[in-house]
C-alpha cells in the first residue's frame, strides 16, 4: 500500500551528462530533443519513491517540462525532487512529483490503481485539447526493441521489458515507456516546454501515427488508439 508519509518529501542529487548520454536518448527516440532533460533530471524514472506502493498498478498518466537555459554538451547540476501533491482520484491515487534544477524543472504524475478513496482532495484536471485545422503528420514504426534502447537512459522500470511483471500488470506483452512515445512524438522540434497526458499503451513493435499543429499541440495514434496528446510552448511559461 502507498506510503502517504511520502508526500513533501525531499531528495537531492548530482546528476552528471556527456554528449554519449545524449546520443544514447537520440537512438532510443529516433532522434535529438530538449525533452532530453526529461530523463536527465528524473534518472530511473517517474515511478521511483513511490513507497509501498505495488509497481504492477503504477501508471504515468502526465508529464510537463520547464526548460530554464540550455544543456551544455556536458556537465553537472544538482537536481532537488520534491514530492508535491498526493490525490484521490477515487479509483486510485494520483501522485505528483516535481525535479528542479538550474537548467530545467519537470514534473511527473502517476496514478496507482486501487489507492483511492483515503478522503484526499480531489485536486483539479488539466484540459488536453486540439485544433480542428488539418495538422502536420508523420509516421514512425517502432522496433521490437525500442523498450530495450529507452532502458539504456536509465529507467529500468520491468513493466518494459520483463514479460511476467508486465502480465502482472494487465498486459499481454512488455509495454513502451510513455516518455519514449513522448520523445518520438516531440523529436527534432524546438520549445522550450511541453505538457502531455499519457492515455492508452503502446506496444513495442507499434506503428505511431503523429500529429502536430503550428500552435503547438501534439497527438500521437497507435492504430485507432489515441496514445497522447500535449503541447509544446516557444516563449514563455503557461
Amino acid at each position: 500500500m502507498l506510503d502517504h508519509t511520502v508526500l513533501g518529501v525531499v531528495e537531492r542529487q548530482v546528476r552528471t551528462w556527456s554528449a554519449d548520454d545524449a546520443e544514447v536518448y537520440a537512438r532510443a527516440v529516433g532522434g535529438y530533443s530538449p525533452a532530453f532533460a526529461i530523463p536527465l533530471l528524473q534518472q530511473g524514472g517517474p515511478q521511483l519513491g513511490l513507497t509501498g506502493a505495488d509497481m504492477t498498478q503504477v501508471l504515468h498518466a502526465e508529464q510537463s517540462l520547464w526548460l530554464h537555459k540550455k544543456l551544455p554538451a556536458h556537465g553537472s547540476t544538482v537536481v532537488t525532487k520534491t514530492v508535491t501533491d498526493l490525490f484521490d482520484k477515487g479509483s486510485g491515487a494520483l501522485v505528483v512529483s516535481t525535479w528542479e534544477s538550474e537548467y530545467a524543472t519537470t514534473r511527473s504524475s502517476c496514478f496507482i490503481k486501487g489507492e483511492g478513496g483515503f478522503g484526499g482532495s480531489r485536486g483539479g484536471t488539466n484540459r488536453f485539447e486540439v485544433p480542428n485545422e488539418t495538422p502536420e503528420t508523420s509516421i514512425f514504426k517502432t522496433s521490437h526493441d525500442q523498450a530495450l534502447r529507452y532502458c539504456e537512459t536509465g529507467d529500468v522500470n520491468p513493466m518494459h521489458h520483463d514479460a511476467e511483471f508486465a502480465r502482472g500488470a494487465g498486459f499481454p506483452k512488455p509495454i513502451l515507456h510513455g516518455l519514449c512515445t513522448l520523445g518520438i512524438t516531440v523529436r527534432g522540434k524546438a520549445f522550450i516546454g511541453l505538457h502531455a497526458r499519457f492515455t492508452a499503451p503502446v506496444f513495442p513493435g507499434d506503428e505511431l501515427r503523429i500529429e502536430h499543429w503550428p500552435t503547438g499541440e501534439f497527438r500521437t495514434w497507435a492504430g485507432d488508439r489515441q496514445v497522447l496528446i500535449g503541447s509544446v510552448f516557444r516563449s514563455g511559461r503557461p
